[in-house]
């Protein structure tokens, strides 16, 4: 008798990404002959499904991996993060760095640029500075509050030594090509230029689990745990499975 394939849970494929994934990832732009703004991952199969920039120079044909046959993890994750899970089941990463202007449109924007921070602090070449007291981090050099000039509104600025730096802004006044929008329940919709994606979860951090994760983060040095992110970034108030799953 054939055993069984364990099933694969949204959390285990979370953590995978932040082992290795977003790096193997990162492998995939260096090698792809355009720029790539976002990926998706089944989570079922495995498969990534890589989306260029439209007019960057490859084409917009997509390209399509397993994950058996993505590059060896070597250097680091850059500016990728998991924005969430996508109502046909996959996981979405966008790249930071494919975009100058991002924007966080929401009733609670600072709860996904909470989940992405957090990511991004994985990296330890990555730096942000922010002018939002609810996204950073009292004493931490790598996350700090910082006047912006020029800016009447909360900025979220993300460089890892490769110009240009990304600014992601929350709740910004008009809609740009690149912005994520979410609603109260956790669903949401991410918008790459002419690309877009339903998402039935957006990944986020809310009040709670970030008090806890600042507090940890704050009395310790270097970047989170890579657990530490995959639990707060899956965990949603109003997504009882998801929250099951890091369990």
């Amino acid at each position: 008798m054939t055993a069984a394939t364990p099933e694969v849970s949204i959390a285990d494929t979370v953590r995978w990404l932040h082992d290795e994934g977003l790096v193997r990832l990162a492998g995939v732009a260096e090698q792809a002959p355009g720029i790539i703004a976002a990926y998706t991952v089944e989570v079922a199969t495995g498969t990534v499904v890589a989306h260029p920039v439209a007019g960057s120079g490859g084409g917009s044909d997509v390209i399509t991996v397993a994950a058996d046959d993505l590059p060896h993890p070597v250097g680091t994750a850059k500016r990728l993060v998991i924005v969430g899970v996508t109502t046909s089941e996959a996981l979405l990463v966008v790249d930071l760095a494919a975009t100058l202007a991002m924007s966080i449109n929401a009733d609670y924007p600072e709860e996904a640029a909470r989940s992405w921070v957090m990511q991004l602090m994985l990296n330890s070449e990555v730096t942000v500075t922010t002018n939002c007291t609810e996204v950073a981090i009292g004493s931490s050099p790598r996350l700090r509050q910082s006047f912006i000039p020029g800016s009447g509104a909360l900025i979220v600025n993300v460089d890892d030594g490769r110009p240009p730096v990304t600014a992601i802004t929350l709740n910004a006044t008009g809609d740009g090509p690149d912005h994520l929008e979410f609603e109260l329940d956790g669903t949401g919709e991410m918008y790459l230029g002419a690309r877009f994606w339903a998402l039935r979860h957006v990944m986020r951090i809310e009040d709670e689990a970030w008090s806890a994760l600042a507090e940890r983060l704050d009395s310790e040095s270097g970047g989170p745990p890579v657990g530490s992110v995959a639990d707060y970034s899956v965990r949603s108030q109003s997504s009882q499975r998801l929250s099951e799953g890091t369990r």
